[in-house]
């Protein structure tokens, strides 16, 4: 493979890595919320 096609590559990954990350925790944020608003978990 050449450079151009690595680079791609990167490019492509980096791009869904800053993708997927930031709606993996806010996932996990409004389960953390979900949780602290059920009535009876204090």
């Amino acid at each position: 493979m050449d450079t151009v096609s690595l680079l791609m590559g990167a490019v492509i990954a980096s791009i869904v890595w800053i993708c997927v990350v930031p709606w993996s925790k806010l996932a996990r944020l409004r389960e953390f919320d979900a949780q602290r608003d059920e009535p009876g978990t204090e």
